[in-house]
């Protein structure tokens, strides 16, 4: 089951493909952006995301000698996170999903890390904390 994964909650695009495991990855940072603002600015990051899921695709499916066409699923992050930034992520996913006629899948950042850590080994280490928002509560 090949899976690309995409980032967008803040001020990184990121981009990944699994197959049973991380095939190739990229991440590109806005940090040297938003230096000069003395914090992130949402609508630039957003913009940003926007320049640079198409390249990062492409590159992170060209790494794992792979094509769009080969993809069965398509996750994405759901939040929590900037508004802005959250929907380019989400279109791109929903876009290229309608294109390849499989369903993308949304997921909540601290949910998704949370249930890899406790994933790992039967016991999490305590202590073990976890925030979620109404929507995390949902699903």
């Amino acid at each position: 089951m090949l899976i690309l994964g995409i980032e967008t909650s803040c001020d990184e695009t990121g981009v990944a493909v699994y197959d049973g495991g991380l095939l190739a990855h990229a991440v590109h940072s806005q940090v040297s952006m938003h230096d000069a603002y003395g914090g992130v600015v949402p609508e630039l990051a957003s913009r940003d995301h926007i320049r640079r899921l198409v390249p990062l695709t492409r590159e992170v499916l060209s790494r794992a000698g792979r094509r769009t066409a080969d993809l069965t699923g398509i996750g994405y992050t759901e939040g929590p996170g900037l508004a802005g930034a959250l929907l380019v992520g989400a279109s791109f996913a929903h876009a290229l999903a309608l294109a390849l006629r499989i369903r993308p899948s949304a997921s909540i950042t601290s949910k998704a890390i949370c249930s890899r850590r406790c994933s790992r080994s039967r016991r999490p280490n305590f202590p073990l904390s976890r925030f979620s928002s109404p929507a995390a509560i949902r699903s």
